[in-house]
């Protein structure tokens, strides 16, 4: 994709500085793609986009899958997973949307339930033969959730830089403090995110602690004139290190609508993630300041939040340490694959979905290859 105008500011900014960045992938088609058109650059790519474009699994797979063969249901809540006498999954159990409840039946199982749904559907599977949860027996299913804390340096500029135009996400990357460098006071690092700040709605936003009535009103005029395709962002995705008390747990008192136990998410950012964000934010300063920004406003992040989830069923080669193998085969339950970013062992510091993807496709590869020999229940 074009990096525009806010692109080539903030390319010549980290010239000056002599630091790295590079045009930066997004998953969005430049130019007719199979049955997908090419990008027009709408901005509302966070909303659902207008041309299609922007890759989504209805697009780029279920079309084809649903050809091939397979059956879509959707609605369907699961509960749990149903195991035999083997100790092997035989399905799953889930609600339907008249609150039927129903079991689809498998010979191999394969979750991707993202690292809030796959371990809550895992605890939430605990029988006589699983005390602790299906695929347990380590003790680490939840455990060591990542979540990239996610700062914001937002920078003002005088010439027109067209922020408003497509793709929202980055047009331009930076891995100039990824790797770890212990002057710095911690370890590991981020990458940065260039990216536009989209129409004249996303300029009513307000940080916490400030009053909102001063984005409404003659403010947002006074705003608007200020900002709009003025404003461009650069974004820092940090690398979350996995600590055990970071987790997914199920909640003993709250259940969803069906009845089925919520997970509930305990998360504190570490002390060397709160050093990296105060350094990163610094040199993101730095960097729209190179650029001529008239004026720079940080955003750190806002509570003990952060932006993607990583972890909660650790891949490993170690029964004992780990939930599943490298194939993403859980090592308690041989018909029971995960293939979604729980099985992270780090967060990196990177947009993760396409290494999930990658780790997917390697897994479900393996599995096609050794079907002939792989443990299915009846």
């Amino acid at each position: 994709m074009p990096i525009g105008n806010y692109g080539l500011a903030a390319a010549k900014g980290m010239g000056k500085l002599g630091w790295h960045w590079w045009p930066a992938p997004n998953a969005i088609a430049s130019r007719k793609f199979r049955n997908r058109p090419a990008c027009l650059r709408y901005g509302a790519c966070e909303s659902g986009c207008p041309t299609g474009a922007k890759a989504s699994t209805d697009f780029t797979h279920w079309r084809d899958a649903i050809a091939a063969g397979a059956v879509l249901v959707t609605g369907a809540r699961v509960r749990r997973l149903t195991v035999d006498n083997r100790g092997l999954v035989t399905g799953a159990e889930y609600v339907d949307r008249a609150g039927v409840v129903r079991h689809q039946a498998a010979g191999v199982t394969v979750p991707a339930a993202n690292e809030t749904g796959t371990p809550r559907l895992l605890l939430n599977s605990a029988s006589a033969q699983f005390p602790d949860g299906l695929a347990n027996s380590s003790g680490l299913v939840g455990k060591r959730l990542m979540v990239h804390p996610y700062a914001s340096v937002y920078g003002t500029y005088e010439e027109g830089l067209e922020t408003w135009l497509g793709p929202t996400g980055q047009a331009l990357q930076s891995m100039q403090f990824y790797e770890t460098d212990t002057g710095r006071g911690f370890v590991r690092g981020a990458k940065w995110n260039l990216m536009p700040t989209g129409g004249p709605l996303t300029h009513t936003l307000w940080e916490p602690g400030e009053d909102w009535r001063d984005t409404y009103g003659p403010a947002f005029h006074t705003r608007l004139g200020t900002t709009f395709g003025r404003y461009t962002e650069w974004g820092i995705t940090t690398e979350d290190l996995p600590e055990d008390h970071n987790e997914v747990v199920l909640d003993p008192d709250a259940t969803d609508s069906d009845g089925i136990p919520v997970p509930r998410i305990r998360y504190t950012i570490s002390e060397n993630t709160e050093r990296m964000l105060k350094f990163h934010v610094g040199r993101a300063t730095e960097a729209h300041l190179a650029a001529g920004a008239t004026s720079v406003h940080p955003a750190p992040v806002v509570r003990e939040s952060g932006w993607h989830l990583l972890g909660t069923a650790r891949m490993g080669t170690d029964p004992a340490t780990s939930v599943v193998d490298q194939y993403g085969r859980t090592h308690d339950v041989p018909n029971l694959f995960v293939i979604d970013g729980s099985v992270f062992v780090t967060s990196t510091g990177v947009n993760p979905t396409a290494t999930v993807m990658a780790v997917a496709l390697r897994a479900m590869r393996h599995l096609a290859d050794n079907r002939h020999h792989q443990p299915a229940a009846d």
